[in-house]
């Protein structure tokens, strides 16, 4: 899963991620609470079901794939 406190900290040290949040937050704000719960639902399908690296297993840790 994405690490959304990661996000949240670039978001603020970013102007340009500023910029962009507050474009996005203006295109929704004109939006139905519906329609904003479709786009947030869209975007968590897309972007942490397709895009995010599969959680870590034993066999995936480096200290225990040094060990076999």
């Amino acid at each position: 899963m994405l690490h959304l406190a990661g996000l949240l900290e670039e978001l603020e040290r970013s102007e340009p991620a500023q910029a962009a949040m507050a474009i996005l937050e203006g295109s929704l704000s004109r939006r139905s609470t519906e329609e904003q719960g479709a786009f947030w639902r869209a975007v968590d399908i897309y972007y942490v079901s397709r895009k995010a690296p599969p959680e870590a297993t034993p066999a995936m840790t480096p200290e225990l794939a040094a060990a076999s």
